[in-house]
């Protein structure tokens, strides 16, 4: 996360405003640097560092604290916003792609999104609003089938003797389908009275 009105620098920018290269503030200032200034949450790729911070490190000052309240304005990686909205990263970058939610900013090499964006996306109006974090619903949904039920039923009544044996040829004239398909019916009618 970016808090909102506080610039952010990689370790590019950071070497920079030291005036070395990257090399050279690796090398010699690297270690010390990441001992005292903490990057930024949720900032694994690019690592950003609050650019006040950097500054106050670089003239030997107290770090500035980070807001501690969100704002609005704050911006937020797919991820972040994805938990503030209640659906994962992928279904964030795909609403972006597709108009749903804004389509975020470029800053150093990724996409950004407000939070005000992400918390309309949790406000919108229940339709399909995406796959939940977590969800683990990827095998194919099946409807059950009220016929297998009517069929156990009539099975069970030849059973006990109240009707004639059920035949493949009358549930597919009741049912108007194909004789196969009657035989499915009836095996997993029998399937399900075993069970």
């Amino acid at each position: 996360m970016i808090p909102y009105g506080r610039p952010a620098l990689d370790i590019h920018g950071v070497a920079e405003r030291a005036g070395v290269s990257l090399t050279t503030w690796r090398r010699h200032h690297g270690e010390a640097f990441q001992a005292a200034v903490k990057p930024l949450p949720g900032s694994l790729r690019p690592v950003l560092y609050d650019a006040a911070q950097v500054d106050a490190h670089l003239k030997g000052k107290p770090l500035p604290a980070l807001p501690a309240q969100p704002h609005p304005g704050d911006l937020l990686t797919d991820a972040e916003a994805g938990a503030i909205a209640g659906v994962t990263a992928s279904t964030i970058r795909s609403d972006a792609v597709n108009g749903l939610i804004s389509p975020g900013q470029e800053l150093h090499g990724r996409r950004w999104w407000t939070r005000a964006d992400a918390e309309a996306r949790a406000n919108r109006p229940t339709q399909y609003k995406g796959r939940t974090p977590g969800a683990r619903d990827k095998t194919p949904r099946t409807r059950q089938d009220t016929r297998v039920a009517e069929v156990a039923a009539e099975l069970d009544r030849a059973t006990a003797g109240h009707r004639a044996p059920v035949t493949a040829d009358e549930l597919a004239q009741r049912y108007d389908v194909s004789t196969r398909t009657a035989e499915r019916l009836m095996s997993k009618a029998r399937a399900t009275e075993a069970d």
